[in-house]
């Protein structure tokens, strides 16, 4: 039955989808000689910033009307979730390169490794701003989406985990079709870590072991160059 305070669960989601690709989309439009340093202060400032911003905004609405979600404050593990975690992050980058590679197969190509998109930076600033962001969308979409699904809008756990992946997808629709795929496999896994572990700590260091794997494979990559 509908209700206003349904109507608000539905828009603090809705709302939360794409903070950050506003301000990568706005940041692509700037041009001239300082392109390259608004690029990165953009992934390195702006992104996490958005995220944290939005992240604060949405759990503050949801406090107000005292709405939080279980989810958001499960944190307790053990140290058998905390190694799943890590290694489940690290398998998720081999896993997103390997949905990265199927085109490249299909056009024929068998010359593949592993990289990572060129131009990202790769300073601690940029580290640290990656592990930020990798926090504030664990709190986001497993934490409060999930939650949120599943204790104000009834839905079983496999569907909120399923919602919440695409939520999380797009959220990088910036860098195309792709990668939105990739997104939904790996929010989709965060998803199950957290549902079946029962703690929010356990997609939280997930995601960032596949945040630093991926910092290291960019590295790596700079210096190879």
């Amino acid at each position: 039955m509908w209700s206003p305070t349904r109507s608000l669960e539905g828009l603090v989601l809705v709302a939360t989808v794409a903070p950050a690709e506003l301000v990568r989309i706005a940041g692509s439009f700037r041009t001239g000689p300082d392109h390259a340093r608004n690029r990165e202060r953009t992934a390195t400032v702006g992104v996490p910033l958005a995220y944290l911003v939005v992240t604060g905004l949405a759990v503050a609405v949801v406090a107000s009307g005292h709405l939080i979600p279980d989810r958001l404050g499960a944190w307790r593990t053990g140290p058998l979730w905390l190694l799943i975690a890590l290694g489940a992050g690290v398998v998720l980058v081999g896993a997103e390169f390997a949905l990265g590679a199927v085109p490249k197969l299909l056009r024929g190509e068998r010359s593949l490794r592993l990289s990572v998109r060129g131009g990202a930076p790769t300073g601690p600033g940029y580290l640290a701003s990656i592990l930020l962001t990798a926090v504030a969308e664990e709190l986001l979409y497993r934490g409060l989406w999930i939650g949120a699904l599943e204790e104000w809008l009834g839905l079983p756990a496999w569907a909120a985990i399923c919602c919440a992946a695409v939520g999380y997808a797009l959220g990088h629709l910036f860098f195309g079709g792709l990668t939105m795929v990739q997104k939904a496999l790996s929010g989709a896994v965060f998803g199950v870590l957290l549902v079946a572990s029962g703690s929010l700590l356990v997609p939280v260091l997930s995601h960032l072991g596949q945040n630093l794997t991926v910092h290291a494979l960019a590295a790596r990559q700079a210096v190879d160059r």
